[in-house]
């Protein structure tokens, strides 16, 4: 079937369009809380690794000015009531409760899949946690079998089959680690729903994800839902998404309210977390900034050619460099840091200044700053 596309109406610049992502994804005035942040994003992306902090205190810490990385996980896990689930939307996510609903789509097509786990496997998993309340994969794999990390025993492989279909949820963590439990029990009633189409369920996903770009293609859409591009563009007509032309890019969509404005605010400079929304999908990064994001942390370290832990620097509506960075003995450390060509004399001092922004985020009381190149 050929999907007829509306002609743009609207031209933008790259310049325009790189300053309506940025605004989109990382507004100057910051949002006032935790679950303000969250809402608009709709997808944080969650990653184990440690050396600096999590990946989804990073990139709210990064947007709610003032927090620190224990105050995100405090307001995520802490209150009365939770604010978000675990999901895999963007890979594994946080995803606000409100959203519950829209996800109903993956959820059908995750009790289609051959790895789907059998009736048996399921009311054991069901009666345990039924009885014994919410309960990390540790406890779960007790009496079953090893493995850690990356090894998906058949215990872990039915356990994440069961969030993915929507009959366990982790809404809670202890020690870090996600706690499952019954659905019912911690999704609240008026959200515990699959009534919304595929389709009703993906338009409204599609325009949550264009008003947290500001502006995008249709593969950058489908990439932020992890769908395929060919359904993405299926429906954005039927999403409030606005057609725009965006100079080197041809056809894109934009939040209605994005292009209203394309002037530069200020903002402080930036190091933006390796899985923060704004770098997720790097062909996107290259056409908005002309900047090659990489991740290394799984590479040989004789391979990495940035570091281990790599943080881009945002400064002056573009990416400047990155630093390789850690936590240790109280310091933020950045082992090593590198310009992009074009950064201008005024980027060593900006990442300073966003060096001790993150510092004092990740509860540290120094920076030790590198040899830049």
């Amino acid at each position: 079937m050929t999907v007829s596309m509306p002609v743009p109406e609207v031209e933008l610049s790259l310049g325009e369009a790189r300053e309506i992502a940025i605004a989109a994804a990382l507004p100057a005035d910051g949002f006032p809380d935790v679950a303000a942040a969250l809402g608009h994003l709709h997808v944080v992306q969650l990653d184990s690794i440690a050396t600096l902090a999590r990946a989804h205190q990073l990139t709210l810490s990064a947007r709610v000015p003032g927090t620190t990385t224990a105050d995100i996980d405090d307001a995520l896990y802490a209150g009365p009531d939770p604010i978000a689930f675990d999901y895999p939307a963007h890979a594994l996510a946080l995803v606000p409760l409100a959203d519950w609903p829209l996800w109903a789509f993956r959820r059908r097509a995750t009790r289609r899949r051959p790895q789907y786990p059998d009736q048996q496997t399921r009311a054991a998993l069901f009666d345990r946690i039924t009885h014994e309340g919410p309960l990390p994969l540790r406890r779960l794999r007790e009496g079953a079998e090893a493995g850690t990390g990356w090894d998906w025993g058949p215990t872990k492989t039915a356990v994440e089959f069961l969030l993915w279909s929507g009959e366990l949820a982790s809404t809670r963590r202890t020690g870090g680690q996600r706690l499952f439990d019954l659905a019912e029990r911690c999704i609240p009633a008026d959200h515990l729903t699959d009534e919304l189409t595929d389709d009703q369920c993906l338009i409204r996903l599609l325009g949550h994800a264009g008003t947290a770009m500001g502006v995008a293609t249709a593969d950058d859409l489908g990439d932020y839902l992890r769908i395929p591009t060919a359904t993405t563009t299926r429906l954005i007509p039927d999403t409030p998404l606005t057609p725009v032309r965006v100079e080197g890019w041809g056809p894109a969509w934009a939040a209605s309210n994005a292009v209203a404005s394309t002037v530069r605010r200020h903002r402080d400079p930036v190091l933006l977390g390796p899985f923060d929304n704004l770098i997720w999908y790097r062909p996107r990064v290259q056409r908005l900034f002309g900047f090659t994001q990489v991740f290394e942390a799984y590479k040989p370290a004789a391979r990495r050619r940035h570091g281990y832990y790599v943080c881009p620097l945002l400064a002056d509506g573009r990416l400047v460099g990155r630093a390789d960075l850690a936590r240790q003995d109280g310091s933020l450390v950045m082992h090593r840091a590198s310009f992009e060509p074009d950064a201008g004399p005024s980027a060593p001092a900006q990442l300073t200044q966003a060096g001790h922004m993150l510092a004092a985020a990740t509860g540290q009381s120094s920076l030790e700053l590198p040899r830049t190149s």
